[in-house]
């Protein structure tokens, strides 16, 4: 990372704390209304973040997303990004003490990741690099609705408890249900884009059982509770609590599929050194990783041969699949 871009993101991380702290504060707090100055400091945060991201990809040449740290930090550049359209048309600041708590953690994490080693195949597949940003976009879009859908349920029992110390401006139940549901709605058309880019990519580059990825199994799960929100609230009329519950389990399988897979370093989509380069533009197929574990890498690498020919060649049956010959 460049000098000018490392002080761009760190003046990004500073202002998304204050950010952070003045919306928990302005949550609380009895008095004036503070909202919209810590409003002018998350957007000046996020412009700085922005010339971070930009300087950073002139300098790396490549789409800032192709790292953990790249990946981490464009999540919350879009997670900002989102919370201000939000909040510029909502006025909605009770919001931000969840928004900008979540954006600033995600850039603490990613500040402790190496910035550099970036994959090559991101660099050079456009269809890749629109998979990656679809994906993190609706990961943002998704965050928010859970963001809204944990108000919706602090609000609730607000007012079922008549205690109305704190905040200035909740958003009404209704509204919040309206909120959240699109947040939700934008979140899962960039998500199903994102998956469909995914899998035609997959179906091209990869060999072997990709459906069975990790992460791959972790997104189809997220985007079928997704998809149980839509149709309950849409066709069945689900209002309140029970489709604030889907959206927040919705966002935790989402967040189990982008931090468990990479926390466990297993599958493809793990953010590893090893995948870069020619070892990620030519992956071992599922099942030969698996074989390959149990030390039978040879029954994945080496060739099918008739039986005859293995006689012919004097080669050891029990040997070969035993993965010693």
């Amino acid at each position: 990372m460049s000098a000018a871009s490392h002080c761009f993101f760190g003046i990004a991380y500073v202002l998304y704390f204050l950010s952070a702290i003045g919306y928990a504060a302005n949550l609380i707090a009895r008095g004036k209304d503070r909202s919209r100055s810590v409003f002018f400091a998350a957007a000046f945060g996020f412009a700085s973040h922005t010339a971070a991201l930009i300087l950073h990809g002139l300098v790396e040449g490549h789409a800032p997303f192709t790292t953990l740290f790249e990946s981490a930090s464009f999540l919350a550049w879009a997670l900002v990004l989102i919370f201000l359209v939000v909040d510029r048309s909502y006025g909605l600041s009770s919001l931000g003490a969840l928004a900008m708590s979540m954006a600033f953690l995600i850039i603490f994490a990613a500040s402790t990741l190496p910035p550099n080693g970036h994959d090559p195949l991101v660099a050079k597949n456009h269809s890749l690099k629109i998979h990656i940003a679809m994906s993190l976009l609706g990961y943002a879009s998704l965050g928010m609705a859970f963001c809204t859908a944990v108000i919706y349920l602090l609000q609730e029992r607000r007012l079922k408890s008549k205690k109305f110390a704190l905040g200035w401006k909740l958003l009404s139940l209704e509204d919040a249900d309206v909120l959240a549901n699109r947040l939700a709605a934008v979140g899962f058309a960039l998500l199903t884009m994102g998956l469909i880019t995914g899998f035609i990519f997959a179906a091209r580059e990869w060999k072997g059982f990709w459906l069975v990825d990790p992460k791959v199994v972790t997104s189809m799960a997220a985007w079928s509770v997704y998809v149980a929100y839509l149709y309950t609230r849409d066709v069945c009329g689900w209002r309140g609590r029970r489709t604030m519950l889907l959206l927040i389990a919705g966002f935790i399988a989402v967040l189990a599929g982008y931090i468990g897979v990479n926390a466990a370093d297993v599958g493809r989509h793990a953010y590893r050194p090893r995948l870069f380069g020619s070892a990620f533009t030519k992956p071992a197929s599922f099942a030969g990783e698996a074989l390959g574990r149990f030390g039978l890498r040879a029954v994945a690498e080496k060739p099918r041969v008739s039986v005859a020919s293995r006689k012919h060649a004097g080669e050891n049956t029990r040997c070969f699949f035993l993965g010693t010959g």
